[in-house]
């Protein structure tokens, strides 16, 4: 059995806290070089790296992040919330840029950026970044090329603006239960991969989604006994926080 490429969710976010620079450092420490990172838009146009759209829950601020400038958000704490098995402390560290997480990862890994927010600026800001760091490339690749980058999102509208904006970059639609209306959307708008929630998998579609060419890539596993949902399946990755067992598993060894 070929196993699903391993993509360490917001780094290795079981172990640190998420989307750092020490968790995206411990992902490729441990021998992850597969990353998926969240992007949203400062107030004054730095895409800045988190998942929420509020800084409340992993720093030590409150409010929205778009309505803050990324010199504000660079004086947050982002570590200090995160309680590790281990008992270290993380306070201190920050909230990075996509351009400071480039710097230091574009050279070394495969990025799974995802789009949060809508404004269209983001795109063309990502577009530019991207640019800048020779990600984009001349030919649209079937393969998770290192170094490397793909373009994911929940929103519909992001997706196919930034497949518009960057046709030869990889694209995914985020989905919780896929239909085939979504995969219409995806073959309408030339893009090539469909990842919905891991529990929400069937043979259906599935199928139908290889008939079409589209590359299945799953999220949401809440423990490792959720990966045996996929074992029926061919799927091109799954995006865990905890990589170390997710690979643990694919050799049998939990």
């Amino acid at each position: 059995m070929v196993h699903p490429l391993i993509i360490a969710h917001r780094g290795f976010s079981a172990e640190r806290p998420e989307n750092t620079i020490s968790s995206f450092d411990h992902a490729i420490e441990n021998g992850f070089d597969l990353l998926e990172l969240d992007v949203h838009l400062s107030a004054d146009g730095v895409l800045v790296v988190m998942h929420d759209e509020k800084v409340d829950r992993t720093t030590d601020g409150t409010g929205f992040l778009k309505s803050m400038s990324f010199e504000q958000i660079s004086r947050l704490d982002a570590g200090s919330w995160f309680r590790s098995t281990d008992e270290i402390s993380y306070t201190g560290e920050i909230v990075p840029s996509l351009e400071k997480f480039l710097s230091l990862y574009a050279s070394k890994a495969h990025v799974f950026i995802e789009i949060k927010s809508l404004e269209e600026q983001l795109v063309i800001k990502l577009k530019d970044l991207l640019g800048i760091y020779d990600l984009i490339p001349e030919v649209l690749s079937e393969q998770i090329d290192i170094p490397g980058v793909s373009i994911i999102s929940f929103s519909r509208t992001q997706i196919s603006l930034s497949a518009q904006y960057m046709p030869n970059v990889g694209h995914g639609l985020l989905v919780i239960q896929p239909t085939k209306e979504d995969i219409d959307f995806c073959v309408d708008n030339q893009i090539k991969g469909l990842f919905p929630n891991i529990n929400f998998l069937s043979s259906e579609l599935t199928e139908l989604a290889k008939s079409n060419s589209l590359h299945i890539g799953v999220w949401g596993a809440a423990s490792v006994e959720d990966l045996a949902l996929i074992s029926d399946y061919e799927v091109l990755g799954v995006t865990v926080d905890w990589p170390l067992d997710a690979k643990k598993y694919f050799q049998g060894k939990i």
